[in-house]
């Protein structure tokens, strides 16, 4: 098998939508959108409740889980929940949600590395146009002592960002495109990933929805999800660790490797939101979007 399942990416029969056919009972919209909220709740809402238990303090329980350390457990049990529904309520094999294939490390470092070329690149344009620069107040470049912290924090980023893709592209877009229509599952995916980042700021809501087409495309395209796993990794990696800029609003902390900061137009620079709020970053995704529409139609079906 290729690197790619070159499957038409709307055709019902996509790797994807095809194994989430292979569930006893699939869910619907309704239901299938209550239970991706329901995931994030009990993930983050358990630990909550469990910090709040041990310190009694609600400052100290957001220190800790916006904290660089504080994605692990929140995340992981997202994936336990979602083991859960898909064994018991779906009964089907977690595998089936785009956790298979072969060359599944080829795969997730081509995505790894898209991930850092698509931001590197969006980065780049804001400094062509001065809206970015060096931070000249409180720096936190850690130059060789930051290269520590980036591979520590890699594994937080392959969880966080892992985690979102098993749940929002291999389970969600797998069961909507399969239960309707191959579009439904694109769009609604899409639309709700860009709801549950919430934001008032328009850029970054049209971007957040290109983010997700993008990533559900990618997604059908190779057939499983282990390329948007690397490339969502990567991305928020390199925006936080590597640039020292907001990943969906949320500061970088601790060490980075350089430390910029959002500088004039809050549209060019995305301002405190980060690159995502930027329009460079609609310019970068919108070409992402057209390069995979045109691998797949060059490509030709698998058998």
């Amino acid at each position: 098998m290729a690197v790619f399942d070159n499957t038409s990416l709307l055709d019902p029969n996509n790797y994807l939508f095809r194994e989430a056919r292979s569930a006893v009972r699939l869910p619907g919209i309704l239901l299938s959108t209550f239970v991706h909220i329901l995931l994030i709740a009990f993930g983050v809402g358990t630990v909550v409740l469990l910090l709040l238990w041990a310190y009694g303090n609600m400052e100290e329980v957001e220190r800790i889980l916006n904290g660089d350390l504080g994605h692990f457990v929140p995340f992981s049990l997202m994936v336990v929940g979602l083991w859960a529904w898909v064994t018991f309520y779906e009964k089907r094999s977690l595998r089936t949600i785009g956790l298979t294939g072969s060359r599944i490390l080829l795969k997730y470092l081509l995505g790894f590395i898209t991930g850092l070329v698509m931001l590197a690149a969006t980065v780049g344009l804001m400094a062509l146009s001065r809206n970015v620069a060096p931070e000249t107040g409180d720096t936190q470049v850690g130059g060789a002592i930051a290269l520590g912290g980036i591979l520590i924090m890699l594994a937080r980023y392959i969880i966080q960002g892992g985690t979102e893709e098993i749940i929002t592209r291999g389970w969600y877009l797998g069961v909507l495109g399969a239960r309707y229509r191959p579009w439904i599952g694109i769009v609604v995916s899409s639309v709700l990933f860009s709801v549950l980042h919430a934001t008032t700021n328009p850029v970054a809501l049209l971007n957040l929805f290109l983010f997700g087409f993008f990533l559900a495309l990618y997604c059908l395209h190779e057939g499983s999800v282990w390329g948007v796993c690397g490339w969502h990794s990567a991305w928020n990696l390199a925006q936080a660790k590597i640039f020292g800029l907001s990943v969906s609003g949320h500061a970088a902390s601790g060490w980075t490797l350089l430390d910029l900061q959002p500088m004039g137009s809050t549209v060019l620079s995305g301002g405190r939101y980060g690159p995502e709020g930027s329009i460079y970053a609609t310019i970068i995704f919108v070409i992402g979007i057209m390069v995979v529409l045109l691998l797949s139609k060059a490509s030709k079906p698998s058998q």
